[in-house]
């Protein structure tokens, strides 16, 4: 009796410690996608222009304030379209905000996310928007894709700020998220 005690013992000491160990990502899959961060540098990453109206490609968020409607192109921008005729709006400007997910308007304020930063913009004037203030690195860097179960090339931010994520052949990717 003792000695299956004395075996049992040692059995569940083994499985305790080799549980100890540290976690550690899964082998890279075979056909999974790898990602490799896309940079630009923070001086042109933190550039708001207000540009010509653009074709929409990856609409987003909807804020509608007075007769304006302001469409987020999610990562690039906010499209600003005089809405006075809901049958047929017409586009007044496109402002460049790379990174941009979130809007809001606040009496002629809008204020948007830019990629690390949030910027305050004037709208009064829809077709020439101000930059009013921009509040430097309130939001966290994105230091990994969006995707889950990935293997990546690890973000580095003395290369500048991550503005996108593409998928890319690379050997040994050592992040795992």
């Amino acid at each position: 009796m003792n000695r299956l005690l004395l075996s049992f013992l040692m059995l569940l000491v083994c499985v305790v410690l080799d549980s100890c160990g540290r976690p550690y990502a899964p082998p890279p899959p075979s056909t999974s996608d790898i990602y490799r961060p896309v940079y630009a540098s923070y001086t042109d990453a933190r550039t708001v222009q207000t540009l010509a109206p653009q074709p929409l490609k990856n609409v987003g968020k909807i804020y509608i304030k007075d007769k304006y409607l302001f469409i987020n192109d999610v990562g690039s921008g906010i499209h600003i379209m005089d809405n006075s005729d809901p049958e047929k709006p017409i586009q007044l400007a496109f402002i460049a905000i790379l990174g941009n997910q979130e809007l809001a308007i606040k009496d002629s304020i809008l204020y948007a996310d830019n990629l690390t930063d949030l910027v305050a913009l004037n709208i009064a004037n829809p077709r020439n928007v101000r930059l009013v203030k921009r509040l430097e690195n309130v939001f966290e860097y994105s230091a990994f894709p969006v995707a889950t179960n990935v293997r990546f090339e690890c973000a580095d931010p003395n290369k500048g700020v991550v503005i996108r994520w593409e998928k890319a052949a690379i050997e040994n990717p050592q992040c795992y998220r």
